[in-house]
């Protein structure tokens, strides 16, 4: 039988190839089980372990060319790598691409099956391959275009996954320039053991730059998360104490502190969730109201900065009472309930001497003490001594 046919070193290249795999993705999931909302780890481990499945199926196809068997080995290539091009979606935009998977395989095993139900199963090798080299291509091109992310390791997937498919495509154009309709058996030619190598090579790497990028975007999710507040999703004391270290702020700088006036009574009334509402909007209009160039970060309970680097007196004035304005006209509901809340805020500019971000912050809740202990809803305007 043709199944004889291949040797040693090619059915060793085959169980390199199955062991390689199934060690990639018993540690891909062993990740996933640890933050089980990146569930590409889990799409991609599937993916792997189906292309596992037709490398079993296609050594036991090359001893014993059954056409079920053979079924299996067209089907499950094809669907092992739809599985992955959804991964890869996964990866870069958190999309699941389920229907992309489902429509992908199913094109796939409807131009496959039929030649090999009629007994031409070079067509179906052929139809297998090319559609093998086409899903690399469209994952290579998801990672390529999302470089941005991590230029050397998203482009070095990228070159693996267009390399493998390079070499599923010459699998394909060997059986068509041989015209070998039909071999009763497993394609056996010089771009079937390159192909083998290449597979192997763009499984292994793939899989190391996927845990290797993992860890570089949990590491930068961590990192983000120490300098967020939770709640509001602003800056919080340290994140705004690294956007501003080592600068000064001259005369055309400004810092204002906010603080919610009452805000106890809110809690104490309408209760803590409706205080975290407040709070919330009120980093919303933050956000909203500041320039462009302007920080702005929740310090901690109900007070909040806004540092405001070239900035005229009026202009940064006028953005503190916008901002103001814009809590007073709120309203919010809790318990069946509406209630209003204002906010109290102290202005301080920088001045020659130059002084950094704590030095205004700190003049700056001066400026707002005053503020509240002149009847609250106000804003009051210092400056540091020259």
């Amino acid at each position: 039988m043709r199944g004889r046919e291949v040797t040693v070193n090619y059915a060793s290249l085959l169980l390199a190839t199955a062991i390689s795999g199934i060690c990639l993705a018993a540690t891909m999931m062993g990740f996933w089980f640890t933050a089980k909302r990146d569930s590409f780890k889990l799409t991609w481990s599937l993916g792997v372990l189906t292309l596992v499945a037709h490398v079993l199926a296609y050594t036991i196809y090359a001893e014993n060319p059954h056409p079920v068997i053979g079924a299996f080995v067209v089907a499950l290539l094809p669907l092992g790598l739809s599985i992955i091009h959804g991964a890869a979606h996964q990866f870069v935009q958190q999309n699941p691409s389920l229907n992309r998977v489902a429509v992908t395989s199913l094109i796939s095993l409807g131009l496959a099956l039929p030649p090999l139900a009629l007994g031409y199963d070079g067509i179906a090798f052929i139809v297998q391959n090319l559609a093998a080299a086409i899903l690399l291509s469209m994952s290579g091109h998801v990672y390529f275009s999302h470089r941005r992310e991590a230029p050397t390791a998203l482009m070095l997937m990228a070159g693996l996954y267009h390399l493998a498919a390079l070499s599923f495509a010459a699998c394909g154009l060997v059986l068509i320039v041989g015209q070998q309709w039909t071999l009763g058996g497993v394609p056996e030619n010089w771009a079937e053991r390159v192909n083998i190598v290449v597979a192997i090579l763009a499984m292994t790497g793939g899989g190391a730059l996927s845990i290797a990028l993992d860890q570089t975007r949990l590491a930068q999710l961590h990192k983000a998360e120490a300098i967020t507040d939770a709640l509001t999703g602003l800056l919080n004391r340290r994140g705004l104490a690294q956007m501003t270290a080592g600068q000064t702020y001259g005369p055309f700088a400004a810092v204002a502190i906010f603080d919610l006036d009452h805000f106890k009574s809110v809690n104490d009334t309408h209760g803590h969730a409706a205080g975290d509402a407040v709070l919330c909007d009120f980093a919303r209009i933050l956000d909203q109201g500041k320039r462009g160039r302007d920080i702005a970060a929740r310090l901690g309970g109900e007070e909040f900065a806004l540092v405001m680097p070239r900035v005229t007196d009026d202009q940064a004035a006028a953005t503190v009472r916008r901002i103001c304005a814009m809590l007073a006209a709120e309203t919010f509901e809790a318990k069946g309930r509406a209630f209003r809340c204002t906010a109290s805020a102290g202005i301080v500019f920088g001045d020659a001497a130059r002084p950094g971000v704590d030095a205004l912050i700190a003049r700056a809740d001066e400026a707002l003490y005053a503020a509240k202990n002149s009847g609250r809803n106000r804003i009051e305007i210092a400056r540091i001594a020259g």
